[in-house]
C-alpha cells in the first residue's frame, strides 16, 4: 500500500512539475522564443490539438470593418489558415469587393495557404491525420486548388513547406531533407538539393537560380542563401532565425530574428555579390510584437505576417494577422484580424 501511494504521488507531482513549466514557458515565450522553455508546450502540440475559440466565428466585425478600410487602398486577395471555426481551414478575403470565403472544409488539418504567381491558383498542405502539429514535417501532404477553392488537387504526398517557383510553372518543397522541384505540366519530381548536415527548412527558389533555406541544427537554427550553380552558402544571420522569404524579383529576403519588444522581429538582407546587408524590417510598437510568418506581396510592396501579444507556439498561440507598405512608419501596420483564434501562415496577391 505504501508503495502505490508514493508511486501516485511521484507522478502527480511530475505532472504539476510539467504543467507549471507549460505555464512558464508560455509567459517566457515572448522574451526568449523557441527554446527549451517552450517544450512542454510543444510536447503537449505534438499530441493535443489546440483549443478553438469558446466563441466559434467565421467574420468578426472588426474584421469586416478593416477589410472594408484596406479595400480602399488596395487591391488585392489575403488568404490565411485559421481554427476560428473548430479546425484549422484556409479563409480568403477579396479587398476589393470585401467578399470573404471559406476556402477548404475539411476534418484534418489545412494550413500554408501560398498564392501562384499569378494570383490564380492556391497552393496548401493537409494533414494526413486528423491532428498534425506544424513542426511534424512528414505527415502532409501537398495539394493546390483554384483560388476559389474549387479543382482541388493532390499533387505530393509527404512534402512540406511548398513555395511556387517564380514562373508559376511549379513548386519547390521538402520532402525527407531533401529539396525537390515539382512541374505541375508534366508532374515530373527533380531533386534539387539534398542536405548533408542538419535539417533544411521553408526552401524557396529565386528568379536567378538561389534557394533561400531554414537550415536547423541541434540546437541552432539560421538561415541563408544557396547558389545551387557553384554550391555555395551565404549565411544571413548568426542568431536562431527562421521563415526565410523572397522579395519577388530583388535581390532580398526577410525572416524573423529573435530579439525586438516581444522576443521576435522581422529582419531583412539585401545581396552584392556573395556579400550582404542585414537590417531591421519592422518591428511592432505596442503589446503585439510576437511576429512571426512573414511574406511578401508579388509586387514586393507590401508585408503580411503575425504577430502574438503572448505564447509562441505557431499552431496554439492567439496570433492575429498584419498589413503593412514597406517603408512606412511601423505605427502604420494595419491589423486586420480580430478572432481569438490562431490565424497564421498569411499571403497577399496584388494584381
Amino acid at each position: 500500500m505504501l508503495r502505490t501511494i508514493r508511486r501516485v504521488g511521484l507522478i502527480t507531482a511530475v505532472a504539476v512539475v510539467a504543467l507549471v513549466a507549460l505555464v512558464v514557458a508560455r509567459r517566457v515565450s515572448t522574451v526568449i522564443p523557441d527554446t527549451l522553455l517552450n517544450a512542454p508546450a510543444r510536447i503537449v502540440t505534438r499530441w493535443i490539438p489546440p483549443t478553438p475559440p469558446a466563441t466559434l466565428n467565421t467574420v468578426t466585425d472588426a474584421e469586416r470593418e478593416t477589410w472594408r478600410e484596406l479595400g480602399e487602398r488596395l487591391v488585392g486577395q489575403l488568404v490565411w489558415s485559421s481554427n476560428r471555426e473548430g479546425n484549422h481551414e484556409l479563409y480568403l478575403v477579396d479587398l476589393e469587393t470585401g467578399g470573404e470565403q471559406r476556402l477548404t472544409t475539411h476534418p484534418h488539418v489545412d494550413f500554408f495557404s501560398r498564392f501562384s504567381p499569378d494570383g490564380q491558383q492556391i497552393s496548401f498542405l493537409r494533414s494526413q491525420r486528423e491532428w498534425v502539429s506544424f513542426r511534424d514535417e512528414e505527415a502532409w501532404d501537398l495539394y493546390v486548388m483554384n483560388v476559389d477553392g474549387t479543382g482541388e488537387r493532390l499533387l505530393v504526398s509527404g512534402a512540406y513547406h511548398p513555395t511556387w517557383l517564380p514562373d508559376g510553372s511549379g513548386l519547390v518543397y521538402v520532402y525527407l531533407n531533401e529539396v525537390f522541384q515539382f512541374d505541375l505540366a508534366t508532374n515530373a519530381r527533380t531533386l534539387i538539393y539534398a542536405a548533408t548536415e542538419g535539417r533544411v527548412f521553408e526552401p524557396e527558389l529565386s528568379e536567378d537560380g538561389r534557394l533561400a533555406v531554414t537550415w536547423r541544427y541541434i540546437p541552432q537554427e539560421s538561415v541563408g542563401v544557396i547558389d545551387l550553380r557553384s554550391g555555395r552558402y551565404l549565411p544571413l544571420s548568426t542568431e536562431r532565425s527562421c521563415q526565410i522569404t523572397w522579395f519577388p524579383g530583388r535581390q532580398q529576403a526577410a525572416w524573423i530574428d529573435p530579439g525586438g519588444n516581444g522576443g521576435t522581429q522581422v529582419m531583412t538582407g539585401t545581396f552584392t555579390g556573395d556579400k550582404s546587408r542585414t537590417e531591421t524590417l519592422i518591428d511592432l510598437p505596442g503589446s503585439y510584437s510576437h511576429e512571426y510568418f512573414p511574406k511578401v506581396s508579388a509586387d514586393g510592396e507590401w508585408l503580411v505576417w503575425g504577430a502574438s501579444a503572448e505564447g509562441h507556439e505557431h499552431d496554439r498561440a492567439d496570433y492575429e494577422l498584419f498589413i503593412w507598405k514597406i517603408g512606412s512608419p511601423a505605427d502604420s501596420a494595419i491589423r486586420w484580424t480580430y478572432s481569438a483564434a490562431n490565424d497564421q501562415w498569411p499571403d497577399l496577391f496584388v494584381p
